[in-house]
């Protein structure tokens, strides 16, 4: 009986240690060639609209002489638009609502490549956002 007692306790032993496996060298393995959030290079500057107010919203875009770079016109309450891309430069945004009691904001800003400019309206119709970020 005692050497019964012995035995399942080695065996025991034997097949815990025998189930174990190192995965560890699998797993670093696999995380190096996963990159979930590429590093942005020399990607042009973007901007969208988050349309939370309750009227239409017209975003342009321009240039100091004037140039209309992005114009996205009639953006409905309660949508987000695609992001529109445009070259690097310092530009003027303006947003505009489609009801004469919500007033124009506009906001200039030096885009680089690498930037996004996110422009949230709240549910006031108005601007809550006004720093771009870098990609």
């Amino acid at each position: 009986m005692k050497n019964l007692l012995k035995l399942s306790v080695i065996f025991s032993l034997f097949l815990l240690s025998s189930s174990c496996t190192e995965t560890s060298d699998e797993l670093v393995v696999e995380s190096e060639s996963t990159t979930l959030n590429p590093p942005c290079i020399d990607a042009d500057p973007k901007t969208r609209v988050v349309n939370n107010g309750t009227v239409d919203f017209n975003l342009e875009v321009f240039l100091s002489d004037g140039t209309t770079v992005v114009s996205i016109l009639n953006i409905p309450p309660n949508s987000t638009t695609s992001w529109a891309t445009f070259s690097e430069a310092e530009v003027m945004f303006s947003l505009k609502g489609s009801n004469l009691n919500v007033s124009d904001d506009k906001v200039l800003i030096q885009m680089d490549n690498c930037m996004a400019y996110e422009i949230e309206v709240d549910i006031n119709n108005e601007i809550v956002s006004y720093t771009p970020t870098i990609l």
